[in-house]
């Protein structure tokens, strides 16, 4: 056991279990009865011109060297002293040494972060600043930026305080060149999640939605995240299959004292908040947890067989029963929205001074109503005569829809440090969402038969993610070897348990005395439908980095790293869909009620041969099995051609294994865990950084990258499932023939650091597509979809950065800061190399589009690839006045309009509209040491809509779907000790 810490035991004594767990006790009720005798001082030492901690500074009492410790691998110190005033000192070799006086009391935490300089750039009286260390602030992001091999751009968590936003989908719109859909999904430089990969603290975690290939951000609160870093640019020791970006989420650390905190708020919102007329699904006991209790939960076998009425079997009756009775929505009170956070952490220090304990606790806990008092979906097409130009509609729906969204979040972190080069973490993160959804629409059929009917539909959807990360960072043989690594399992259900849907066909006319009535007429789209869909995926993330430092002859660092990881995933899918249907005579009833066909008395039986029946289908080709497996090898080197020239370059490569299990419906084609993708890629990447200015004020520099990246097909793109999805109302065919994506990407961007927290910064970017994939229709089928490899795609843009620090105001401790950040995309695919199917034939989607086309349109050889928003905007206002502890910013946020839906035939494009959002958020810290802090928070100040319209030639855009959310005004009241 040679090294390994002695902590208050020794191990060549053979004691028993229960010995030892009263010895770890006793040690950490000393580490805190220490706390209590002793004043700490505790704080990280970064080397000034570049923000990179410094390991092994000495931190001593000048007149007293006995009193001393070491900074450890991170750079972070702890120093415990008796009450009294003393000399500080911090030394590092190469470094001027600072000198700091402080008057220190027992029991008292002192937090001092040290900025180190060598003589050259120490200019005057050497000014000590105290903050707080860490990533979470803007200035440190910068200096992540500043020295970082990649391009990258990001957030922090103290930006998120200013902005207001609740979630990580909120967030990172904000970042530049990012835009997000639906408020969940990333889209980075216009390329969606095939594109984008969404990482948690360096972690591969399985994604929440079948449909999609990434994680949904909304279900990341922002009181659990310390940074959101957005790589733009791929270097060897980063996942390889991603272009646009990858985001790495990472949450809060430890804190270098102990700190309680506690957060209450409570949102309004001028559309649904007490709204008389709100409905919603009716409640299970525990969807206050967002979790389904049960009465959902599907009451029959998966592989049951309905008989037919004709066959007059009472099992048909009890198996009807099994199914729950309610099926309209629910009148409901709509309460102010609610949110709740409590943390707790601290560090603990053993006597032995070789053993440092860290903790921290967050859990948090949010409560959402949305009620759209004017919800719309509509079906357009384009008219058969090509003279016609307007559109004309297939069906068109309005009505209103409630909801009520629940998410709370719990994350536990604690690290060990051991000897100052060695340390460990365990991080548990639980999320867990339960969304509930009523509608009650009317809807009017212009197709073959027209008819008016009215539909009633509920929705719960719960999902969780559950993700442990065990790493360990280890600084070995004088400094020169460092070694990380990580294992991190992740676990992700998504379940959507009885999604409950009534569609009545309406007839009548009261104008002439005829009452309206309401009857089941499949012939015209009435039906009634139960779904059950569950997902749930299972990932194994492992990996162990190196680096070594060695100095060239010309004293410059250079940086050898390499390293091995392993990804494993387990997917698996289900759908089970079930028809109810009427025997007998066709009931018309005199109220749209669709509780109705569910009472007992109007189930069927064998003695009435009539009434309610279920009437259910296995489809084989619904389900699927899958699972992946990508191992990977690297090696890059950190080379510093001058003393402002580094290139940085290597090569990664990546194995990758897809074994997939399903069958089509007729039972003809069977996969049973066989290999449907068997690949090895190498993928160069090199990284150049010209620093044209290094110096303790300002930092320029230039940077170039060139590197080769994937985009893999997803586990229901490589199959032949063919899955009806009733919640699109669409069928999705997969391609057993896709292939990879092959991206070759170029970077160039200049960046400009001058004074604190201002940045000034222009990039450009092209990446060239080989075999991308994209999802079109059937010409003859709009509603059957699949995945193909459509030839070659380009994009190409800029992005332009500024933010700056009003300095004719800044007096009295007043800050006034303005930035803004805008991003233009091109991008464009060939339509010639897009392979349609119609009929047994195929044709080209430039050819379908010619052959739909208006008289005097003119079709291109390229479009826009799906997702795309042509241009993003984010600017922001922030103030802030230390002394009265005031904080206010104002920010803004468009996208340019992006294709929602791809036509084909005679449907038209959809495209989704720009939302203008402006929010506006003021704090006020208040109390003893300013540990109370309230905040007003005004969301959508401009009461923009969710748009998508369709868009035909020389016509007026129509209406695909409408959703008004309203102004949302929110108070809150928070607490922090430390």
């Amino acid at each position: 056991m040679r090294g390994f810490p002695r902590i208050g035991f020794s191990y060549k004594e053979q004691k028993p279990m229960k010995t030892r767990l009263i010895g770890v006790a006793i040690l950490f009720i000393l580490g805190f009865t220490a706390v209590a005798q002793k004043a700490i001082i505790r704080g990280q030492i970064t080397d000034k011109s570049n923000g990179e901690t410094l390991p092994f500074a000495n931190i001593y009492v000048k007149d007293d060297v006995s009193k001393g410790t070491t900074s450890d691998l991170d750079g972070n110190f702890t120093l415990k002293l008796d009450a009294g005033t003393y000399t500080i000192v911090f030394s590092f070799t190469s470094f001027t040494s600072i000198e700091k006086e402080m008057t220190v009391e027992a029991g008292e935490t002192y937090v001092e972060n040290i900025a180190m300089g060598t003589s050259s750039d120490i200019l005057g009286e050497v000014k000590v600043v105290v903050e707080k260390k860490a990533s979470n602030t803007m200035a440190a992001f910068d200096r992540e930026k500043m020295k970082s091999t990649n391009m990258v751009d990001g957030t922090s968590s103290e930006q998120m305080k200013k902005t207001g936003d609740g979630d990580a989908g909120e967030v990172i719109k904000r970042v530049t060149g990012v835009s997000v859909e639906g408020g969940k999904y990333v889209y980075v430089r216009g390329l969606g999640d095939r594109y984008t990969k969404t990482i948690l603290n360096g972690m591969v975690i399985p994604g929440l939605d079948p449909d999609r290939n990434t994680i949904q951000m909304d279900i990341f609160p922002t009181n659990l995240i310390d940074n959101i870093t957005v790589y733009k640019t791929f270097t060897p020791e980063l996942p390889g299959d991603y272009t646009g970006g990858l985001v790495n989420i990472v949450t809060k650390d430890f804190p270098t004292q102990k700190t309680l905190s506690f957060k209450a708020g409570f949102g309004y919102n001028t559309i649904t908040t007490f709204n008389p007329d709100f409905i919603l699904y009716p409640k299970g006991n525990l969807d206050f947890l967002g979790i389904d209790d049960g009465t959902r939960k599907m009451p029959v076998s998966p592989t049951v067989n309905f008989p037919d009425p004709t066959e007059g079997k009472e099992y048909l009756t009890t198996l009807t029963k099994k199914f729950n009775q309610q099926m309209a929505v629910a009148p409901a009170t709509a309460m102010m929205n609610q949110s709740y956070s409590f943390g707790i952490g601290n560090q603990i220090n053993s006597e032995k001074k070789d053993l440092d304990y860290g903790y921290n606790f967050y859990v948090n806990y949010q409560n959402n109503y949305n009620y759209y008092d004017d919800v719309r979906y509509n079906a357009f097409r384009k008219d058969p005569d090509a003279s016609v130009y307007d559109l004309f509609p297939d069906r068109k729906s309005s009505g209103q829809m409630g909801q009520q969204n629940v998410i709370w979040s719990a994350l536990l972190g604690q690290s060990i440090k051991i000897n100052k080069r060695h340390k460990l973490s365990l991080n548990l993160f639980h999320t867990q969402n339960g969304q509930s959804t009523a509608a009650s629409l009317n809807e009017v059929n212009f197709e073959l038969n027209p008819a008016t009917l009215f539909k009633q539909s509920l929705q719960y959807t719960q999902r969780s993610v559950s993700n442990l990360n065990l790493s360990g960072k280890h600084t070995l043989k004088k400094n020169k070897w460092t070694a990380n690594w990580s294992i991190s399992p992740s676990y992700s259900t998504i379940s959507d348990p009885d999604i409950r849907s009534t569609i009545l066909e309406r007839e009548g006319n009261p104008e002439n005395n005829i009452p309206y009535t309401y009857g089941l007429n499949p012939s015209v789209g009435s039906e009634i439908r139960r779904i059950f869909r569950d997902l749930s995926e299972y990932n194994l993330n492992s990996k162990v980095d190196f680096e070594y430092a060695f100095k060239k002859k010309d004293s410059l660092e250079s940086k050898i790293k390499f390293g091995l990881s392993e990804v494993y995933k387990s997917r698996s899918y289900r759908i089970y869909d079930f028809i109810f249907d009427i025997e007998g005579n066709n009931v018309d009833i005199d109220q749209f009620d669709p509780n109705y066909f569910f009472q007992d008395e109007n189930i069927w039986t064998v003695e009435t041969d009539e009434g309610t029946y279920a009437s259910g289908e296995r489809e084989l080709a619904n389900t699927f099995d899958a699972r992946q497996a990508v191992f990977a090898a690297y090696v890059m080197n950190e080379l510093p051609v001058t003393e402002k020239f580094k290139a940085v370059y290597g090569v990664r490569a990546e194995k990758v294994i897809n074994k997939y299990s399903g069958e089509n419906n007729t039972g003809t084609v069977i996969f049973n865990d066989s290999t449907v993708l068997d690949e090895l890629n190498f993928l160069p990447a090199v990284n150049l950084v010209y620093a044209i200015k290094d110096s303790l004020f300002e930092t320029m520099n230039v940077r170039a990258s060139y590197a080769q990246t994937l985009a893999r097909p997803s586990f229901r793109e490589k199959s032949i499932a063919q899955i009806y999805d009733p919640l699109q109302g669409r069928r999705y065919n997969g391609n057993i023939d896709l292939l990879q994506t092959v991206i070759h990407n170029a970077d160039l961007r200049w960046e400009y650091f001058y004074g604190r927290t201002e940045v000034l910064s222009v990039s450009a970017f092209y990446k060239k597509f080989i075999n991308p994939i994209e999802i079109v229709s059937f010409e003859v089928a709009p509603n059957e979809v699949k995945p193909t490899n459509a030839g070659e795609a380009d994009v190409y843009g800029i992005e332009l950065e500024a933010r700056k620090r009003i300095g004719w105001v800044e007096k009295d401790y007043v800050k006034l800061y303005i930035g803004a950040n805008f991003t233009y995309v091109k991008s464009q695919i060939d339509m010639n190399k897009i392979l349609i199917d119609k009929g047994t034939d195929q044709y080209t989607e430039k050819e379908i589009r010619q052959a739909n086309a208006r008289e005097g349109e003119t079709i291109g050889d390229y479009r826009p690839m799906f997702g795309q928003s042509p241009y993003l905007v984010n600017a922001f206002i922030s103030f802030s006045q230390d002394s009265l502890g005031i904080d206010a910013n104002l920010s803004y946020n468009v996208q340019g309009k992006r294709l929602a839906v791809i036509g084909i035939g005679a449907i038209p494009d959809v495209y989704e509209q720009p939302f203008h959002s402006l929010n506006f958020k003021i704090s006020k810290k208040f109390g003893k040491n300013m540990q109370w802090k309230g905040s007003l928070t005004a969301q959508n100040i401009l009461n923009f809509a969710q748009r998508r319209w369709y868009e035909s030639y020389n016509t007026d855009p129509q209406v695909y779907d409408y959703l008004l959310q309203g102004r949302t005004i929110s108070a809150s009241i928070s607490y922090t000790l430390k």
